[in-house]
């Protein structure tokens, strides 16, 4: 599931796979052909859409869409619910704690202590909910403790990484 916003309209909830999707819950149809690197056609509701990706970030794509620029934001399960939780609210801010969004289990801690990370560095995976979350850097900082380890399991709020 996906939940895209296009030049801040309301966002839009994209669920499916395989050519079979839902809009919102509403079945689609359309079909899309890769032209070239970056440059797709999409057959919509009868009509015809070229699309060319001019930029591609994190979590967002800025389009060419018919001649017509277009940033596409766009959310994934995991952003989607720390959205919700108003931990999205902390990005850029420096860091202090990585703590567990959710409950889980600690399948792999990508750094180490002494590291020096980045906004956007993928820090470890947490699986939650029967998925593999990334939990990626809300800001730059020095990794200065790991209390936790690989299949360690976590509770919401337990501070799994001191900066």
């Amino acid at each position: 599931m996906y939940k895209v916003s296009v030049n801040e309209h309301p966002e839009i909830e994209i669920t499916g796979n395989e050519g079979n999707y839902l809009l919102n819950g509403q079945a689609v149809n359309f079909d899309i052909v890769p032209n070239s690197e970056g440059t797709y056609h999409v057959l919509y509701q009868g009509k015809s859409h070229t699309i060319h990706v001019l930029q591609k970030n994190a979590n967002s794509l800025v389009l060419d869409i018919n001649k017509h620029k277009a940033e596409a934001k766009i959310k994934n399960d995991l952003e989607d619910l720390l959205s919700r939780m108003g931990m999205d609210k902390v990005l850029g801010a420096s860091m202090n704690e990585l703590k567990a969004p959710m409950p889980g289990m600690v399948l792999k801690i990508l750094v180490k202590e002494g590291d020096t990370v980045k906004k956007g560095d993928g820090l470890l995976v947490l699986e939650a909910m029967k998925m593999e979350n990334n939990i990626k850097a809300l800001g730059d900082g020095v990794v200065s403790k790991i209390p936790i380890k690989a299949g360690d399991k976590v509770e919401k709020n337990q501070v799994m990484i001191s900066f």
